[in-house]
C-alpha cells in the first residue's frame, strides 16, 4: 500500500514538471512532457479518422493525470477543462472544439523539439488551427476524412 501511494506521488511530482514549469522550447522534454505528448497524439490521431471512441478514450487517459496537476497549478487548467470535455464529447464537433485548447499545451511543450511538428489549418475559426503530429504528412484532426491534407507544417 505504501509503495502504491509512494508511486502515485512521484508521478503527480512528474507530471508537475509536464505543466507548472514554464518550458524553454530549446531545453530537452522530461519524460512526464514526452508522455502528455505522446497520449495527445493518440487523441489528434483519433480525431483526424472521425474515431471519436477513440478519442475519447485517449483523453480519458490524459484527464486522470492533468485534473491532479491543474489543483496545483492554474496554467494547466485550460488544457485539464478541455480534455475533461474531450473525455465527455457527444459529437466530434464538440471534441474537435476542446481539442484546440489541449492542443495549445501541446505546441507550447513541442516547439522546436525534434520529432514533434506543429502544423496549422487555416480553415478553423479564429485561427486555432494548431496542432502537432509525429510526421510531416499532414493529418488533420479538426476536419477529419472530410478535409484530411488541409493544412501545412509551420515548424
Amino acid at each position: 500500500m505504501k509503495s502504491i501511494r509512494l508511486l502515485q506521488a512521484i508521478g503527480l511530482f512528474a507530471l508537475l514538471g509536464l505543466t507548472a514549469q514554464a518550458h524553454d522550447k530549446n531545453a530537452p522534454l522530461t519524460d512526464a512532457q514526452k508522455s502528455f505528448l505522446s497520449q495527445y497524439e493518440a487523441v489528434r490521431a483519433a480525431l483526424a479518422t472521425d474515431d471519436l471512441a477513440a478519442a475519447k478514450k485517449a483523453a480519458t487517459v490524459v484527464e486522470k493525470d492533468l485534473v491532479v496537476v491543474a489543483k496545483e497549478d492554474s496554467k494547466a487548467q485550460p488544457a485539464a477543462d478541455a480534455v475533461k470535455k474531450l473525455a465527455g464529447a457527444d459529437s466530434l464537433k464538440t471534441a474537435r472544439e476542446a481539442f484546440k485548447a489541449l492542443s495549445k499545451r501541446a505546441v507550447h511543450l513541442a516547439g522546436s523539439q525534434k520529432g514533434y511538428y506543429i502544423a496549422n489549418c487555416p480553415m478553423v475559426e479564429g485561427g486555432e488551427g494548431d496542432w502537432v503530429q509525429t510526421t510531416t504528412q499532414i493529418n488533420n484532426p479538426y476536419f477529419g476524412k472530410a478535409m484530411l491534407t488541409c493544412g501545412s507544417i509551420k515548424e
